[in-house]
């Protein structure tokens, strides 16, 4: 078990938070001579998590207990049953009162982990674990349709990044292959302002949307609504689950609204709908904990009539944006989908192959190979630092 703290070549400013360096959870796990890397990205603003929080988690968790849970036997089996882990396994159910709000994360670390493992060993890419029959409350593919094999992703303009120097630095081509622009606002009048410069150099057919972090409240939204008319949605506008002032808003307005903080899985989702506070979900794995509870929470929202955007964390290393590559090209009713820009944070690359985004066309491809099709380079492991390993024979041991 390992932590990622990585500089950032540039930072990412948003309404309440400036980050300037990775902060993940990295899992390494052998099986049989394959090595699955798993990550976890804790983010103490969306589900209370710490980084070291989340690394207590891994170590609550017995490698032994969830080893004779799994049907190693053949792929199918050891997806199914990894995907059957309650969280109560993966969760923080697991862990000592102390630690209960450090879930998420680690959940997601340790199952990222493993499906890169099981995938690795028995020779199959990772986006093959979503169609494994056993997989209960994951929709399949209808038989016949092949997976896309690509993804068309949005740009996201960060809140100290200029929107008109932002857009007017992409060539005519790009700009016009775009189609979905989200951007970062605070200040309620300076996000119509920037709403505005975005639709000046932007076609009809390129949706936009504000996220606003929670930074606004009910007045400061109702004040502007007018204004920001014809928006795709406002993402999470107000503070975190204000579930009747984010359905008044709705009602008052006619505004579309997308939870991110506000939904870390169904419970989330459902008080959501049930008030009328939502009309979209930002779906990300590391908050949600990890691949299958992302899928389940993007087939719950589907069923709900709520959209979906497959979102990223920020400062991604390696695992969670490759995964996540996974979900974007091989399933999924996304109605828009976030890459990142790790080329841009990371100069030097932390895996094998590179993070690479079309920058021209907006998409990214799926990737090749087994696992997660990724590779820590030495790079990465230049800036992790092990802070326990785990043997059969002897337990887990501070490094």
């Amino acid at each position: 078990m390992h932590t990622a703290t990585v500089p950032m070549a540039t930072a990412f400013d948003h309404a309440t938070r400036s980050r300037r360096r990775s902060e993940s959870l990295l899992v390494e796990l052998d099986l049989d001579g394959a090595r699955g890397w798993g990550e976890g990205a804790p983010r103490g603003y969306v589900t209370g998590e710490t980084l070291e929080g989340a690394a207590a988690s891994v170590r609550a968790c017995d490698p032994a207990a969830l080893a004779g849970r799994i049907d190693w036997a053949s792929f199918d089996g050891a997806v199914a049953s990894i995907a059957a882990l309650s969280p109560a396994v993966l969760g923080p159910s697991a862990l000592p009162p102390s630690a209960l709000a450090c879930g998420p994360s680690a959940a997601a670390a340790l199952e990222i982990a493993l499906l890169d493992a099981v995938s690795r060993h028995f020779g199959r890419p990772l986006v093959d674990v979503l169609d494994v029959p056993d997989v209960r409350d994951v929709p399949k593919r209808p038989a016949g349709v092949p997976r896309a094999g690509a993804a068309a992703v949005s740009l996201v303009v960060h809140l100290s990044r200029d929107v008109t120097a932002a857009l007017e630095e992409l060539t005519p081509e790009a700009r016009a292959a775009l189609r979905h622009v989200k951007i970062k606002v605070a200040d309620p009048d300076a996000a119509v302002e920037r709403l505005r410069r975005a639709r000046e150099l932007l076609g009809p057919d390129t949706g936009i949307s504000l996220d606003v972090n929670g930074g606004w409240s009910p007045g400061d939204a109702e004040r502007i609504a007018d204004d920001l008319a014809g928006v795709a949605w406002i993402e999470e506008p107000l503070a975190a689950r204000s579930w009747a002032e984010l359905a008044r808003l709705r009602r008052r307005t006619g505004l579309p609204v997308m939870l991110d903080e506000s939904c870390t899985g169904p419970a989330d989702l459902r008080a959501a709908v049930e008030t009328g506070a939502a009309s979209h979900v930002n779906v990300r794995l590391s908050k949600c904990g990890g691949v299958f509870a992302a899928a389940r929470l993007a087939s719950l929202a589907h069923e709900l009539g709520v959209g979906c955007q497959l979102g990223v964390h920020v400062a991604e290393v390696g695992p969670l944006w490759a995964a996540g590559r996974a979900l974007a090209t091989g399933w999924g009713p996304w109605r828009t989908v976030e890459a990142g820009r790790g080329d841009e944070w990371f100069p030097e690359p932390l895996t094998r192959p590179a993070f690479a985004v079309d920058r021209t066309a907006h998409r990214v491809l799926s990737l090749s190979g087994p696992g997660t099709g990724v590779e820590p380079t030495e790079e990465l492991l230049r800036h992790t630092r092990c802070l326990a390993t785990w043997r059969p024979d002897t337990g887990w041991r501070t490094t």
